[in-house]
């Protein structure tokens, strides 16, 4: 007899053999599996299924998709990031409905042709009645989490698979989803299952917050420092104190606390001594016997982030509003309108791109499409606040806060976004410690003037954007992760001009508004085509307005029209930048120098042409500004 220890894929491979034979809880096995094994050879399902079963057709995975849109909505953030987490590991992220069928597939494309095979993918049903067992499906049967590695999977077919999913529940604790990460992977991916688990807390709670507009929402955790993280209880209740809803970490600690329940079964004291309180955060103790720090969101604070409904911003009106943004690109049509059904929700936008894509074109169309259109949208550029006085700028300051300051005070950028939607466009920019600011007032929701003075309640919709890659500055240290995750409720990435398919369409578009009568000639459309437009729609925009003012009536636009910079060239001559292995941000600085040189040391000039501010610039290059 051979007494060698069994390798990992040994032992499972012996494991699988034990479950075949019968075996209910074979040792190496992950909790749950030899249970939905048995629950699965009762049902009459054979290890030979094939993978192509249990699928539904394109109308009734529709249906499946109106039905749970609501989830959808919420769900979309967490399935771009947890992607962006595990790009490159050959994985996928899976929405699916209460049924166990899947709604929605993020993944690395080096994983779909063999994930397609196994029908992992939209209209699929993974529950165990359909697909033996698999994380989704015990998830599903058992309400908890569950990991599913290889072998252990009851179809043939799905043993190269490793899986981890966790339930969604609605505010009453219902299973209403599940969360996924699926792929091919050698091993257990324990981290998977955590990420799922804080990807289905977050779905959780912006549902819960948007469930009761009318609510008062109660944030507490032991430590204060915690508040505003995924450990935090939430519990909403109504002007009465009487219980709405709990999040999960909440019902773990009030446990079996039904809705309608008084204040006084959750905490000691009275809710109207809570809301009499001068400070945002007080400390209170639990009828468990637990003192917390609570953080009191009343119903002004929320409930205009939330009271709208997807039906409500109409697709016709969605495209007037994106109208100057795309000609018919697909690509950038499907990213405005999942950004739009996002921002609609209350969750706050991270938007990327190149210099000229349209961010700020994004973040108005945006806003005019959000739930709070009818306020004010109040754009800070985060780049061009002088360093010294940025503090007093966003968040305002008392009478005689410092020298210079104004009789009367100032309410500040972030306090006149009240109500309406507060864009910070080059967030890459912002100091360290103006992001710490800056990340308070996103968790407490109200505005400290620099000077002192009592907090101030602040209700705003967030949009931010820059044309750095803030998720590389996080690793870095340039950027605080925490404030980056707060802002970064959905990423999207507006595309370079060159990238995209419809640039004949916005050329022709642009053309007929500016002057309906003008016409393009066809060695001027080419040369127009064949630019790289490193300014992109900016570009564009002021090289045909340019050439439109240039032609002479009653000829087209033609080649001596168009501006001595497309003419030299139709792509830009590469500046030498060094190797493939240079970091991003040595060549940037090396663009930014031979910037400065080419306009003699003229470094208003030189941001200028590189379509940044004069501050960034001078940040960049580590240089302090003085003019």
């Amino acid at each position: 007899m051979d007494d060698r220890p069994l390798s990992g894929r040994e032992e499972l491979v012996d494991v699988r053999r034990q479950l075949l034979a019968g075996d209910v809880s074979p040792p190496g096995a992950a909790d749950g599996v030899g249970a939905s094994w048995q629950r699965v050879q009762r049902a009459g399902l054979s290890p030979g299924l094939c993978a192509a079963d249990a699928m539904l057709d394109a109308v009734s995975l529709q249906l499946a998709r109106e039905e749970n849109e609501r989830l959808i909505a919420f769900a979309l953030p967490e399935l771009e990031n947890l992607h962006q987490q595990i790009a490159g590991s050959g994985s996928a992220v899976l929405l699916a409905d209460a049924h166990g069928v899947i709604l929605e597939r993020q993944g690395d494309p080096g994983f779909r042709e063999r994930s397609r095979q196994v029908a992992l993918s939209p209209g699929a049903c993974w529950g165990e009645g359909a697909r033996g067992t698999n994380a989704i499906g015990v998830a599903l049967a058992e309400g908890r989490c569950a990991s599913v590695h290889g072998p252990e999977h009851f179809l043939e077919c799905n043993t190269f698979l490793t899986c981890a999913a966790t339930p969604i529940r609605d505010p009453g604790g219902g299973i209403i989803g599940l969360l996924d990460v699926s792929g091919d992977q050698p091993a257990r991916q324990l981290h998977a299952l955590g990420l799922v688990r804080m990807g289905a807390r977050m779905i959780e709670n912006r549902m819960l917050a948007a469930e009761f507009p009318e609510a008062i929402y109660l944030h507490f955790h032991a430590r204060p420092e915690l508040l505003g993280t995924l450990g935090e209880g939430i519990a909403a209740v109504d002007g009465d104190g009487r219980l709405l809803a709990l999040n999960a970490v909440a019902r773990s600690h009030f446990a079996n606390l039904a809705p309608g329940t008084g204040f006084e079964a959750l905490f000691e004291g009275s809710l109207e001594h809570l809301l009499r309180g001068d400070s945002i955060s007080q400390m209170i103790r639990t009828t468990t016997g637990i003192t917390v720090c609570v953080r009191v969101i009343k119903p002004q604070q929320h409930g205009a982030a939330h009271s709208v409904h997807l039906a409500d911003a109409g697709h016709a009106r969605s495209q007037d509003q994106f109208s100057e943004l795309h000609a018919g690109d697909p690509a950038v049509a499907e990213t405005l309108q999942r950004a739009q059904r996002v921002f609609a929700r209350g969750i706050p936008l991270l938007i990327e791109g190149e210099t000229g894509t349209g961010k700020e074109w994004a973040a108005r169309a945006l806003h005019a499409l959000g739930p709070r259109s009818d306020g004010p949208l109040v754009t800070v550029n985060c780049a061009a606040i002088p360093e010294g006085l940025a503090e007093a700028e966003l968040f305002g300051y008392v009478p005689g806060a410092f020298t210079g300051a104004s009789a009367s005070g100032a309410d500040g950028r972030v306090m006149e976004a009240n109500g309406g939607t507060l864009f910070l466009d080059e967030i890459g920019d912002m100091p360290l410690a103006l992001q710490t600011r800056l990340l308070r007032v996103i968790q407490e929701r109200s505005v400290l003037p620099v000077g002192g003075g009592a907090p101030r309640e602040v209700d705003f919709s967030l949009i931010s954007a820059t044309n750095c890659d803030l998720a590389a500055m996080v690793a870095e240290g340039r950027f605080r992760a925490d404030l980056y995750y707060r802002l970064c409720g959905l990423r999207i990435q507006l595309p370079s001009l060159r990238s995209r398919a419809d640039l004949a369409g916005l050329i022709d578009r642009f053309i007929a508004d500016e002057d309906p009568q003008a016409a393009l000639s066809a060695v001027a459309r080419e040369k127009l085509l064949g630019h790289h437009w490193p300014g992109n729609l900016r570009e564009l925009h002021n090289v045909l307005r340019t050439a439109i003012a240039l032609r002479e009536p009653g000829r087209p636009i033609d080649i001596a029209d168009l501006p001595e910079t497309l003419m030299a060239n139709t792509a830009p001559v590469p500046l030498d930048v060094g190797g493939a292995s240079d970091d991003l941000r040595a060549a940037e600085r090396r663009c930014m120098e031979a910037a400065v040189a080419a306009h003699d040391g003229n470094y208003s000039a030189a941001a200028r042409s590189l379509g940044i501010s004069r501050s960034t610039l001078y940040r960049r290059l580590g240089r302090g500004d003085n003019g």
